[in-house]
């Protein structure tokens, strides 16, 4: 058992899905009798939740650790490794991180108060369960982002087997979450005051592939829009190949979905597509762009891009490039390859030079600014709904938020002139006045008390 009363603090690295993790073990700490701080020298226990995607996050985790493991250099405070680093490095962390108290890996979870029992009876332990058949919400969240806009997860794992990916090796194969429990979340979201839902999985259009029982993603999506609340519903991480016909026509049809999707493509080039085991080519990539714009006027479309692939050549560079030229995202995000041991890709030949890679994502980037410029300056004029996140520290009227085109954390934001207090949560209708590659400027501000439709 555990004595009440003891101070914990949390820091979350790496993705949406991480953060819900992170917010479970709080939940669970909570109920357990701990009080929260944010303040890491004040804590009786410090969990570090890592990333492992790829190397840069491990690099991250490792740098956190060391830094925090410095600031808490003599006391008596428990230090504990959590996440994707431990199903990767497992005891090694114990072995030559001294500071480190005990190591949880994602599937272990639900043994974390016996997990933390031993630790604060001084034993340095290292848990690793194998992942269980069914994927479920183990406590209830305890949300470190205020609650106006909220991730939902609906799976767990992935079953894709994209060569570069690490994700089922730590998370395991794809589960589907029990639609009555995702559910339940979001009424209990909605009651509290959120008025944006994020589903995220690692495939949500792999929503119940694996379950005979379960709805697809657009059943699971019908049965969230029987609510009668006004609300966001914002869609993440949709393979290409996997998006149907009756999806494009729910969000072509209910104004609570967002008039967005983030598609991450990867590339486009056939040969590089084939060594990523992705299950789509360029011209399936052309025809889905092309028919999400024709029936949903107006979308906006995110995706994630790699370069320097193993066997990438400059040929195959140049279709990327030329593809998201002719695609038009209004939203990119672009990585590097990073090598992973255990992946297939890790055995492939033809390795691109890091300066190489750099030099590639770097020119994507510059070549993005000016399509994501003149796919915000089309909405000059034009009249939005915006969810207000906050209040600018500097100018007394000025907020920021963002429209149904840009996701939280990820897109950009709306700069907005407001006489009228507005605090986060509230809509607003806001005329778009000026545009830059990331951000949008607006004015002649009305509020929406009745929300956003």
């Amino acid at each position: 058992m555990l004595p009440d009363g003891l101070k914990v603090a949390a820091i979350s690295l790496g993705c949406a899905k991480n953060r819900i993790d992170s917010e479970e073990i709080l939940g669970c700490l909570l109920t357990a009798g701990f009080i929260l701080t944010d303040d890491c020298r004040d804590a009786d226990l410090v969990i570090i939740n890592t990333c492992s995607f790829i190397e840069e996050a491990q690099q991250e985790s490792v740098n956190t650790l060391v830094q925090t493991a410095e600031e808490l250099r003599g006391s008596d405070t428990v230090l504990v490794v959590a996440g994707c680093l431990v199903e990767i490095y497992g005891p090694k962390i114990i072995k030559n991180i001294p500071a480190v108290n005990g190591a949880i890996g994602v599937h272990s979870y639900r043994h974390l108060n016996k997990f933390l029992a031993l630790v604060f009876r001084g034993l340095r332990v290292t848990l690793q369960c194998a992942p269980s058949s069914q994927y479920c919400s183990l406590y209830p969240r305890l949300l470190t982002r205020p609650p106006y806009s909220a991730c939902v997860r609906i799976a767990e794992g992935c079953s894709n087997r994209c060569s570069y990916c690490l994700i089922p090796a730590i998370r395991g194969s794809y589960r589907s979450r029990d639609p009555q429990e995702i559910t339940a979340e979001i009424d209990n979201l909605l009651s509290s005051g959120t008025r944006e839902i994020v589903l995220i999985a690692q495939d949500t259009t792999a929503y119940g592939s694996d379950h005979p029982d379960y709805p697809d993603l657009n059943g699971l999506i019908k049965l969230i829009l029987e609510r009668k609340d006004k609300f966001w519903l914002r869609i993440m991480y949709t393979y290409p190949s996997r998006i149907k016909e009756r999806l494009i026509q729910q969000i072509s049809e209910d104004k609570r979905i967002c008039r967005y999707l983030d598609l991450p493509m990867q590339h486009s080039s056939d040969k590089i597509l084939a060594l990523m085991n992705r299950s789509y080519r360029q011209h399936d990539l052309k025809l889905l762009i092309d028919r999400l714009r024709e029936k949903i006027p107006g979308i906006a479309l995110r995706t994630t891009c790699m370069v320097g692939f193993p066997g990438e050549t400059k040929k195959d560079y140049l279709t990327l490039l030329e593809d998201l030229a002719a695609f038009k995202f209004d939203h990119l995000g672009t990585f590097t390859f990073s090598l992973q041991e255990g992946t297939a890709a890790g055995n492939l030949p033809g390795k691109v030079p890091l300066r190489i890679a750099k030099r590639r994502l770097n020119e994507l980037m510059r070549r993005q600014q000016s399509i994501s410029l003149a796919s915000n300056k089309i909405l000059i004029g034009k009249r939005l709904t915006v969810l207000i996140e906050g209040k600018r520290d500097s100018g007394q009227n000025w907020y920021y938020g963002r429209t149904e085109f840009q996701a939280p954390e990820v897109d950009g934001r709306v700069l907005l002139f407001s006489w009228k207090h507005l605090k986060p949560g509230d809509w607003v209708s806001a005329e778009i006045v000026a545009a830059s590659p990331y951000n949008l400027l607006a004015a002649k501000t009305v509020p929406l008390p009745g929300g956003p439709i």
